[in-house]
């Protein structure tokens, strides 16, 4: 349960959605509409860190963890509808 509740603000969604396409800098990712400060930044990036959809890289970039793409991808889906 706590996977999908990581996914259940729609900033972390967004996120995730552009995280899914390839990894991401935090730079990039602050760039995108309605991801708020980048105190409010972190803390999402941390959330899904912690819920295990995303993981580090390298230093200020995020990628979707291999294990979870498929469902993120199921979930993604799901929220749309």
């Amino acid at each position: 349960m706590a996977l999908i509740k990581a996914l259940g603000h729609p900033v972390r969604l967004r996120l995730v959605q552009a995280v899914i396409q390839g990894p991401c800098t935090v730079r990039e990712l602050s760039a995108l509409d309605g991801t708020g400060t980048s105190g409010q930044l972190y803390h999402h990036l941390r959330l899904l860190t912690d819920a295990g959809w995303l993981h580090s890289p390298h230093r200020g970039q995020y990628a979707i963890t291999e294990e979870r793409g498929k469902r993120v991808l199921l979930a993604i889906a799901a929220a749309k509808h």
